[in-house]
């Protein structure tokens, strides 16, 4: 018998330095790792590989990001603040019938 993990899209108002982002983005996917989720990580996916100089890249990113929302069963919203691209992931996740949940939501169900 095979077991599907459950596919969780993580946003958050990351960090504008990408090193701080990037060490968020691990610490919150080692979580929902621990919680028995397959974190889809944009900040992670995509560091280093779109181009920052390529005049389509965030469109590109854009467009894979809402295609790991599509394939997520959850969307986990985590941190304390919420920024415009958080607001967006929520509402895309919600049009594609993706549950919206925090991370502390997730981590409280585990216990």
């Amino acid at each position: 018998m095979s077991r599907t993990i459950p596919r969780a899209y993580i946003t958050a108002a990351w960090s504008k330095n990408p090193v701080e982002a990037v060490d968020q983005a691990r610490k919150y996917c080692g979580e929902l790792v621990k919680a028995g989720y397959l974190p889809l990580c944009p900040v992670l996916a995509f560091n280093g590989i779109i181009d920052e100089n390529d005049p389509d890249g965030e469109k590109k990113r854009r467009e894979m990001s809402v295609d790991m929302i599509r394939c997520s069963r959850i969307l986990v919203v985590c941190g304390k603040k919420v920024s415009d691209e958080v607001r967006e992931d929520r509402s895309l996740a919600i049009h594609y019938r993706v549950i919206p949940t925090t991370l502390e939501g997730v981590l409280e169900c585990g216990d």
